[in-house]
């Protein structure tokens, strides 16, 4: 099946109108402004793939003959999403409404190297005529249309080509972009943001920003290096090179403090933006959620329902993503 023939903007438009929610073919006639013609030949089109499927007759409230009604064909198309963490890889695959039908993870050894990463993934990410590709979320900084990544904290990790290295060992399209990246594009799958931080604080501490509905990633794509911003001018060494980041003054303290230290940043955050929602995650926060919630500045603030997924889902979002 040659997915790439289908990915006119017109067949985007039918996908997406029919992801937000199962809709007849004069209901999509109606909001693209396409003839019920055309839109025949798209949906006949968008079946035949294997993307879209009739879910039965519906009536819109008139009296003549019921409509049949569309939803996408969950397994119609699959994508893989991959989080390059510091101490392991978590892997996700994706049907074509974003939902995850497999799940693995795998440590990886300290100082590891691209080389390791690809070993750990090829078992994991099987090629077909239904994968779109892969998605990678890992920490920046990086370049995004070249996938050429440089992760603080990762030694050897200079100017690494992976995007290019991934798709020459397991033969897909891939991706690549900053985890928070990813996981705020999972958060805004599932429910409308416009102006958003995700806040992710694991073994690193980054953002992602959702600014006028669109993953904001900077002129080079050095968006969101927030834990790289001093707040202590005097504080303890970061994996930088630099003192006093968010993320290393975090990493030294504890409880109740440690999420004092990451409201403090984030009502910076908030301040400099005029964000109007906060998504907590990360294992730090997924360890203790409530202790990071109450400590939050008083804006619309959550944790993600992800769970440890959210950066895998993310990056694989990047890619299923295309199709809509």
């Amino acid at each position: 099946m040659d997915l790439t023939a289908l990915r006119s903007h017109n067949d985007r438009a039918v996908l997406r109108l029919v992801r937000s929610g199962a809709l007849s073919r004069a209901s999509l006639a109606a909001e693209t402004g396409l003839t019920p013609q055309a839109i025949s030949k798209i949906v006949a089109r968008l079946m035949s793939a294997g993307l879209l499927e009739e879910t039965g007759a519906v009536r819109d409230g008139g009296r003549g003959k019921p409509r049949m009604s569309l939803r996408l064909a969950p397994g119609g198309a699959y994508a893989y999403g991959a989080y390059v963490d510091r101490d392991e890889l978590r892997v996700v695959r994706l049907d074509l409404t974003g939902e995850v039908v497999s799940a693995s993870v795998v440590p990886l050894p300290p100082m590891f190297t691209p080389a390791d990463v690809l070993d750990a993934l090829a078992p994991l990410v099987e090629a077909g005529d239904e994968v779109l590709g892969l998605g990678i979320g890992i920490a920046g900084p990086l370049e995004h249309r070249g996938g050429v990544v440089s992760p603080n904290g990762l030694p050897g990790w200079s100017s690494v080509p992976l995007k290019a290295l991934a798709e020459k060992r397991l033969g897909l399209p891939v991706a690549v972009d900053k985890d928070t990246n990813a996981g705020v594009l999972a958060e805004a799958w599932r429910r409308p943001l416009q102006d958003a931080a995700l806040v992710f604080v694991g073994t690193g501490l980054g953002v992602g920003l959702l600014l006028g509905g669109e993953v904001y990633r900077g002129a080079r794509s050095g968006a969101g290096e927030f834990g790289h911003t001093t707040i202590q001018l005097d504080g303890p060494l970061c994996v930088c090179g630099r003192r006093g980041c968010v993320e290393a003054v975090h990493a030294a303290s504890t409880g109740v403090e440690a999420a004092r230290v990451l409201a403090a940043a984030v009502t910076n955050l908030v301040q400099l933006l005029d964000l109007d929602q906060i998504v907590l995650s990360g294992r730090k926060v997924l360890e203790s959620p409530d202790l990071y919630l109450r400590a939050m500045p008083d804006v619309d603030v959550s944790v993600t329902s992800y769970g440890p997924d959210l950066v895998p889902v993310g990056a694989g979002l990047l890619v299923l993503g295309e199709l809509f």
